[in-house]
């Protein structure tokens, strides 16, 4: 099977930032989340897809295709931008046929599209409204139902929640994600949050200064992160600086071995939700113990260095536990 998208070697330049050199392949029906801090350049990297913005160098393919400087129309792409781009005098149902009056693939008539849309998005409501009258749920949802009316091959989800309030964000999350799986379309839904990235990706993309950190499934970033900037932005609270020596590093009680490692330093993660307390393991003492929404967070000093560990109860500050440090679950970044 072809891929859906396709982008080799892209570069772009805009004032003094740039993008260099992504390549990216997303595939048949995959939800894919281009994640990063602000100003990595993730909104740049969806208008240059859409073909709002032009490459200074690199391809774009969809559905095998070269759009690279092909027209928007001809992109046979739905884009969502951060703040809708909707025409705010104008009623939601006027905003939703626009966008098929735009749309060179359709011929014909569009009342059945228009009615499964409609129905899709529970736009019934509010159809007749003026777009300025609608809340920013409401906006959102129409300006997914015009992107949805240009019958895209890919879905471009620029910032979709984040004009909405935060009550609204987790169960419009699970709404796109059903959606996209109903419809089956390739999706790319561009956020800085992990959580939210987390809820929709069946795979990430992680930027950084216009480049491409790691690729892959959300437990392989979280567990196997490319480098430390990885491990910091998926939240691990675990980085100890280690030095391997003879293909050995020890942390704690744990020893890891391993022929591929050379001499030199690392930086040690392991993420706390596989640490545990009072077990056989490196004494430490409590310094903090928090509850948060998924589990309580306890800091231990141990000497060499501090743990975050996930537990199920808050102990006291001071504390003796013993931390235990799966060495199968140690991983080693280069510094």
């Amino acid at each position: 099977m072809g891929k859906a998208l396709r982008i080799e070697n892209l570069t772009a330049t805009l004032g003094d930032f740039r993008l260099s050199s992504v390549s990216l392949d997303v595939n048949p029906g995959e939800y894919l989340v281009l994640l990063g801090p602000s100003g990595c350049g993730k909104t740049t990297l969806i208008e240059l897809l859409c073909g709002l913005r032009k490459p200074t160098g690199g391809r774009i393919f969809i559905g095998g295709i070269d759009v690279t400087h092909a027209d928007p129309a001809d992109r046979h792409t739905g884009y969502v931008p951060q703040d809708y781009q909707l025409f705010p005098s104008r009623t939601a149902v006027w905003n939703l046929r626009f966008a098929a009056r735009l749309s060179r693939r359709y011929q014909g008539n569009t009342e059945d599209r228009f009615a499964s849309v409609v129905k899709m998005l529970h736009l019934e409501p509010f159809l007749s409204q003026p777009v300025q009258t609608l809340s920013g749920g409401e906006k959102q949802r129409v300006a997914l139902g015009r992107a949805l009316m240009a019958m895209p091959d890919v879905l471009l989800l620029d910032e979709p929640v984040s004009a909405l309030p935060e009550s609204l964000r987790d169960r419009v999350c699970r709404e796109l994600k059903e959606l996209q799986r109903e419809l089956r379309i390739t999706t790319i839904h561009v956020c800085h949050n992990l959580d939210e990235a987390l809820s929709v990706a069946d795979r990430l993309a992680l930027m950084d200064v216009g480049r491409l950190v790691q690729t892959g499934p959300p437990d392989q970033l979280l567990d196997r992160p490319a480098n430390r900037f990885v491990a910091e932005f998926t939240h691990c609270k675990n980085l100890w600086r280690v030095e391997v020596v003879d293909g050995k590093v020890r942390l704690g009680t744990s020893e890891i071995a391993s022929t591929e490692l050379q001499n030199g330093r690392y930086w040690a993660m392991v993420r706390p939700e596989y640490l545990s307390l009072d077990s056989d393991g490196v004494a430490g003492r409590v310094v903090e113990s928090t509850r948060t929404p998924y589990a309580v967070l306890t800091r231990v000093d141990m000497g060499m260095c501090e743990a975050s560990i996930a537990d199920d109860r808050v102990r006291d500050t001071g504390d003796n536990v013993w931390v235990a440090i799966p060495a199968e679950r140690v991983h080693l970044v280069a510094e």
